[in-house]
């Protein structure tokens, strides 16, 4: 089963509320090294300039001043922005509060400037942080390549100070979003979205590290922890972290003004398969069939129609009609993941895209102003899915869980 990294109060009560692990290699204290930046390091020196910037994100119940949860963060800016995953602030949000402990110690109050739970990031700031305390980490540029040394560093099981190291497993996974701790995993109205171009590791991820850096050997932040596939709740090498170029978009919107406008059509439906292309007389299986439009939505303005697939009693496609999206912006779409893609890399809200449909066995190009994301408040009034294929599972995947994309089983479901 996907579950989300970050620990929760049943872990906790092997720990005491003032115990704290600190763990240093070969005696180095953090923020020791010193080294040229855009240089690749070793791993200990990695380590101690890393380490000084990962922080301990602890949720309180303030009546009691009982630990609710625990996960990880890294420090953002130089005025003490700490950037973590929205499912490890929003435990029980408005009612609890934050506390960010330093590897040295150094523990401080901390206020919720914003979250985005549609890419599961959200924004703390620290108050009156002292400025030694203060090392914002770098988020890089350019994306992994599959392959690449990760480097995880947070605070699996509270234990705080860990680093743990894989390669890059693969890049551009389609990740389903969590309405936060106090939900089951993707089964809010957030899980109706997913978060593109995410990053597989096999990096040691476990509950407590979400909201901690993965990071290359240059130091830079490729990715924030979020997610780990496993039967157990523990490891099992398939770890997923954000991407920076996310981080980047959002985050910098979160400090601004609260909050993440993400661009949306409002449009659901099914990747083509070998089935659909033959009833529609399609040379290959590519392209998004659209089955059902959210009323008032960008694609609803646009004009563009419901379709339909109907099924027999083995799960055999019979007959299909309905609109075939094959290219965004002139670039193909294979998948919905494409469209997905598309929309969170170059697009805002109010942006125009071209979106190339097969309607009637003709090709024909259809503008759409793009808008704005409903909220899971929204999205729980208009459907339980939009801008994605509804989950499709047949013999093959029985044992995926019925929260878990068609993507998903793909990938994990033998």
């Amino acid at each position: 089963m996907l579950i989300l990294s970050s620990i929760c109060v049943s872990y906790l009560v092997i720990l005491s509320s003032n115990q704290t692990y600190q763990y240093q290699i070969f005696g180095q204290s953090p923020g020791q090294v010193q080294v040229p930046s855009g240089s690749e390091l070793t791993l200990p020196n990695l380590f101690a300039s890393a380490s000084k910037s990962v922080v301990q994100v602890t949720i309180v119940e303030p009546q009691t001043g009982s630990q609710q949860g625990i996960g990880s963060g890294f420090v953002y800016d130089s005025v003490g922005h700490i950037v973590t995953n929205n499912h490890v602030v929003a435990f029980s949000m408005g009612s609890t509060e934050y506390i960010v402990t330093f590897l040295n110690g150094n523990a401080y109050e901390a206020t919720l400037v914003g979250n985005d739970p549609f890419s599961d990031l959200a924004v703390l700031r620290i108050l009156n942080p002292k400025a030694t305390d203060v090392h914002p980490l770098t988020l890089s540029n350019t994306l992994p390549l599959v392959g690449d040394t990760a480097v995880a560093i947070g605070n699996p099981f509270g234990l705080s100070g860990s680093l743990t190291v894989g390669v890059i497993s693969a890049v551009g996974r389609l990740l389903p979003t969590s309405g936060g701790q106090d939900s089951q995993f993707m089964g809010s109205a957030a899980s109706s979205f997913d978060i593109p171009d995410v990053i597989q590791t096999d990096a040691a991820i476990n509950p407590g590290n979400s909201g901690g850096p993965l990071l290359n050997m240059k130091n830079e932040v490729i990715g924030i922890n979020s997610a780990i596939y496993s039967n157990t709740g523990s490891n099992a090498g398939i770890g997923f972290a954000i991407p920076s170029s996310t981080i980047k978009k959002v985050v910098q919107s979160i400090i601004t003004t609260g909050e993440y406008q993400h661009p949306y059509l409002g449009v659901t439906g099914v990747d083509v398969t070998p089935q659909l292309a033959e009833i529609f007389g399609l040379i290959d299986a590519k392209g998004f069939l659209v089955t059902d439009i959210t009323p008032g939505s960008p694609a609803s303005r646009a004009g563009f129609r419901t379709g339909d697939v109907s099924y027999d009693q083995q799960g055999q496609i019979t007959n299909s009609y309905g609109d075939i999206i094959t290219k965004i912006d002139g670039n193909e779409v294979r998948k919905i993941d494409d469209i997905l893609t598309y929309l969170e890399r170059e697009k805002k809200v109010n942006d125009t895209v071209i979106l190339t449909v097969i309607r009637d066995n003709q090709l024909t190009d259809i503008s759409v102003v793009l808008g704005s994301r409903p909220t899971q408040q929204e999205g729980m009034a208009t459907g339980p899915f939009g801008d994605q294929s509804a989950p499709e599972f047949d013999g093959g995947f029985s044992d995926c869980p019925s929260y878990v994309p068609q993507s998903l089983c793909d990938l994990f479901v033998q």
